[in-house]
């Protein structure tokens, strides 16, 4: 069977952009979106359709988080750190995760199941703006 010189170009461009164009990594985004596979937070309420655009996701337990810092819309380092600051949640890590008031996960506490989110952790017992540690468990 013979390709037309349209059709053969058509294929060979198609090749080219299958491999020049691979998909994408699977990572959170700052402004809302969470992938399956990971806990996400934000440093604004409603996942940082407020003023702030600061998040970091998470894929197990970090038991401090004075020693992190938030990324920024544009994933860069904003040298900026997410102790007791997150005020909202999605949680897509296919586990139940806990926010910890206090490092070492002691203190006020909230779970959240897996696919659940909150907007603003005023309303839990963690509190908007009191997180320290993440606890990812799984039974």
């Amino acid at each position: 069977m013979r390709l037309s010189k349209k059709a053969a170009a058509f294929v060979a461009a198609a090749t080219l952009f299958t491999v020049v164009a691979p998909a994408a990594a699977a990572v959170a985004s700052p402004r809302s979106t969470c992938y399956g596979g990971r806990v996400c937070l934000y440093a604004d309420f409603d996942y940082n359709r407020g003023q702030a655009d600061h998040w970091r996701d998470f894929v197990k337990d970090d038991s401090n988080f004075a020693d992190n810092n938030w990324l920024n819309w544009d994933f860069s380092n904003s040298w900026h750190s997410m102790d007791n600051e997150t005020s909202s949640v999605r949680n897509r890590v296919g586990c139940s995760a806990t926010l910890w008031q206090h490092p070492f996960y002691t203190g006020a506490h909230s779970t959240f199941t897996h696919n659940s989110n909150d907007g603003l952790l005023a309303n839990n017992a963690v509190g908007n703006d009191r997180t320290s540690s993440l606890d990812v468990w799984c039974r």
